[in-house]
C-alpha cells in the first residue's frame, strides 16, 4: 500500500461529504479500517470509503 492509497481523516471526510468527526468516530468504532502512517498518525485506506458509503447510506 502506498501513501497515495491512504487518506488522512480530514481528506476522507471531504470525499465522503461528512464532518471529520464522523470519520474519526467510525475509526474508533472500527467501522473504518485504520492504517498507522510513518509519522504516527492514523489514516484510512482509500478503497475503504466505498464500503463505508454503502454502510452509512
Amino acid at each position: 500500500m502506498t501513501d497515495n492509497d491512504v487518506l488522512l481523516p480530514a481528506e476522507a471526510a471531504r470525499r465522503l461529504g461528512v464532518p471529520t468527526r464522523v470519520v474519526v468516530q467510525a475509526m474508533y468504532e472500527k467501522r473504518l479500517p485504520r492504517v498507522k502512517l510513518e509519522d504516527g498518525t492514523l489514516g484510512i485506506p482509500a478503497d475503504a470509503l466505498d464500503t463505508f458509503q454503502a454502510y452509512s447510506a
